[in-house]
């Protein structure tokens, strides 16, 4: 748990370091003092001077600044070119940009090097299973059986995109929830033209038609000392019955070992073209009956490009990640999703930022990316404390040609400051409410 946090704190913490490095870099470009430049919020723990500019670490790991000379009436705005509201609009919109603006270039850096460095996924193939129970509240079938997909169909293309796995399947799925999208599949060995419109999954926003992967009973891992090891099944064995039931697929297995938590299970498999027999004793775990091992999944490298071609692919990648969160925050603005579900503290970006981390380093990268996205896209919203009220107050001033009255803007501003940090504790609260109700 403690690598899990540190590595959640690293991550958003080169986020936040690159976001105020982006206004850091534009004040000076802009000929405007800046005064502190702060990771994290409070007194600093760790400091020190770098030209006219105090750098610090603050003891609250989270959060940053760049505080700019004449930025606050009480500042004793003198009128000097170094300050802040001295400076003209465009260049206040300059700095205020570019915050934002450089996180969304570093998630454009960060996909572009996921895309240089490539990595291994590991999947199940494009056949699909119908999951009947995840019809919505109030619906009698899923989209998929509305859709008239079927057990063992093979999905080989999507909207125009080839398809050759699960987790294709997936990503084509997750991000168009209530689009109509047009599906070919292979039926038998025969082609089929189906259209399909994926449900809104109100919990997390996601796109979902109800379908499973068509997961072989091939034994991939065994867990030491579990059922499954126990009764000597290895990897490769082919599982045929189960107390005499058929097995085509794991739901038939899970289905067939349900509730026979620690009785002897027969399971007739088949090494090396050879069926054997032998008993299983179930374990209840977690709630669930469990054998103690997992089917065998298939292991594919994304392909590498050389780096125009990666650019090219990583700007793409930004894009649909503009476009995804956008799209998710319209859902949960109009009450479609449930904000407490989808939102995410300081406490939740910190842990799952964590745990992705620790499954490697190319995910570490993957992770950092979408949040950067989301920084870059909630900075401009123009709410007061955040970057993008900034830049409605220098256009207005364009717009106008008056300057607006700095006591007004600073109250406004530390209004919004102090809903921000109640909208903080609300959510931090939720985070770790949900984390207790694992």
């Amino acid at each position: 748990m403690a690598t899990t946090i540190l590595l959640g704190i690293v991550s958003i913490g080169i986020l936040i370091f690159v976001h105020e490095l982006g206004h850091f870099l534009a004040a000076r470009a802009s000929g405007i003092k800046v005064d502190v430049f702060s990771i994290g919020w409070g007194r600093g723990i760790v400091s020190f001077k770098w030209k006219e500019t105090k750098i610090q670490i603050g003891w609250i790991p989270f959060g940053g600044y760049c505080k700019m000379a004449g930025d606050s009436p009480r500042d004793n705005l003198t009128g000097s070119k170094g300050e802040y509201y001295s400076s003209p609009p465009p260049r206040r919109i300059m700095v205020a940009v570019s915050g934002p603006l450089f996180n969304y270039l570093f998630a454009i850096f960060l996909f572009t090097l996921v895309v240089i460095i490539g990595y291994e996924v590991k999947t199940y193939s494009n056949r699909i299973l119908l999951a009947e129970d995840v019809a919505a509240a109030g619906e009698e079938r899923t989209p998929a059986q509305k859709a008239g997909l079927i057990d063992g169909d093979v999905i080989v293309e999507i909207d125009g995109n080839e398809i050759k796995n699960w987790d294709h399947i997936t990503e084509n799925i997750v991000r168009n929830a209530l689009k109509p999208m047009n599906m070919k599949v292979l039926r038998n060995g025969t082609p089929v033209e189906i259209m399909v419109v994926p449900r809104l999954e109100e919990e997390t926003g996601r796109g979902i038609i109800g379908i499973y992967p068509w997961i072989e009973p091939v034994v991939g891992e065994t867990v030491p000392g579990g059922a499954a090891d126990l009764a000597g099944l290895r990897r490769g064995d082919r599982i045929i019955s189960v107390d005499g039931m058929r097995v085509l697929h794991h739901m038939d297995f899970y289905g067939a070992i349900e509730g026979r938590a620690y009785s002897k299970v027969p399971i007739v498999f088949e090494r090396n073209g050879e069926r054997q027999e032998v008993l299983l004793t179930p374990q209840h775990e977690e709630g669930f009956d469990s054998a103690g091992l997992t089917f065998e999944q298939q292991a594919y490298r994304t392909p590498t490009y050389p780096f125009h071609i990666a650019v090219v692919k990583g700007f793409e990648k930004s894009v649909e990640g503009v476009r995804d969160t956008v799209r998710g925050m319209g859902f949960v603005i109009s009450g479609k999703i449930k904000a407490r579900n989808a939102v995410a503290g300081p406490a939740k970006l910190i842990y799952l930022s964590g745990v992705i981390a620790k499954e490697g380093f190319v995910y570490f990268l993957q992770v950092m990316s979408y949040i950067s996205i989301a920084f870059f896209i909630v900075n401009l919203v123009p709410f007061p404390a955040l970057d993008g009220s900034h830049i409605v107050i220098s256009l207005y001033e364009v717009v106008t040609r008056r300057r607006p009255n700095l006591s007004v803007v600073h109250r406004v501003q530390t209004f919004g400051f102090l809903i921000l940090i109640l909208v903080l504790v609300f959510v931090t609260m939720n985070d770790i409410t949900s984390f207790f109700n694992r």
